[in-house]
């Protein structure tokens, strides 16, 4: 379990780095909302890395975000 949370968390970063390099400028909701509760970008991460919850899918975007600046 854990290698694959760790994965999770190393997608959340992938994702997070793409947003910081403005390709995911195309997503509305990026703009009125924090990254973790863009419904988009949960979809995103999940479709990457399957089999999480919607906390987990948000704390690792969260996480990777604050580990990406």
């Amino acid at each position: 379990m854990a290698q694959t949370l760790r994965k999770l968390e190393d997608a959340g970063y992938v994702l997070a780095e793409e947003i910081r390099d403005g390709r995911w400028k195309h997503v509305t909701d990026l703009a009125r909302k924090p990254a973790p509760a863009c419904a988009e970008l949960i979809d995103e991460l999940r479709r990457r890395c399957p089999g999480f919850t919607a906390e987990e899918y948000q704390r690792a975007l969260g996480d990777g975000l604050f580990a990406s600046r």
